[in-house]
């Protein structure tokens, strides 16, 4: 499996929904420092025209290069590792073993994310800039965590979990 790697200059990646990558402003509006403002390993900001325009979801904390794992449907960043087979030997490894999630934020995803440095105008993000993401429509809870081995790799693993509605439940 070979993962496709995104990096930042220096700031937090951005979740944004394909259809709304183009209203994201990056450095060229507030965009960015709303991004910048947040502490957490993830969080939501508004952005666009109007406050109900779109919500991006910001992978903080550490720039650091990023991709995404479909199998285990969750985001991951490259902390420190010797290679991409040592990184996904140890997130695969170490996964189910995580016992220690931090509950994120819960999105709602209608359609295909992009992912990108959230200093980046969305408009302006070249295809080698950004990851694009299938993820299953569905209301998910972020969880974060870091997996690391006892040679070195960490990888910071950003899950989507998808939150069961009790419609769902009924059915």
């Amino acid at each position: 499996m070979d993962l496709t790697w995104v990096e930042s200059e220096g700031g937090p990646m951005i979740v944004v929904e394909e259809s709304l990558r183009n209203l994201w402003g990056g450095y060229a509006n507030s965009d960015y420092e709303s991004a910048c403002e947040v502490e957490d390993y993830a969080g939501l900001v508004s952005f666009g025209e109007t406050p109900d325009s779109g919500l991006a979801l910001v992978i903080g904390d550490i720039p650091a290069p990023t991709a995404f794992m479909e199998e285990f449907c969750a985001i991951v960043q490259w902390i420190s590792a010797s290679s991409d087979a040592r990184f996904i030997e140890v997130v695969r490894g170490g996964i189910d073993d995580v016992d220690n999630w931090v509950d994120g934020p819960v999105v709602n995803v209608t359609g295909p994310l992009a992912v990108f440095d959230a200093a980046l105008p969305g408009a302006e993000a070249r295809a080698d800039e950004l990851l694009l993401v299938n993820i299953e429509p569905a209301v998910y809870q972020l969880r974060t965590a870091d997996i690391e081995s006892d040679t070195g790799t960490c990888a910071r693993v950003h899950k989507f979990d998808r939150v069961i509605q009790s419609a769902e439940r009924s059915h």
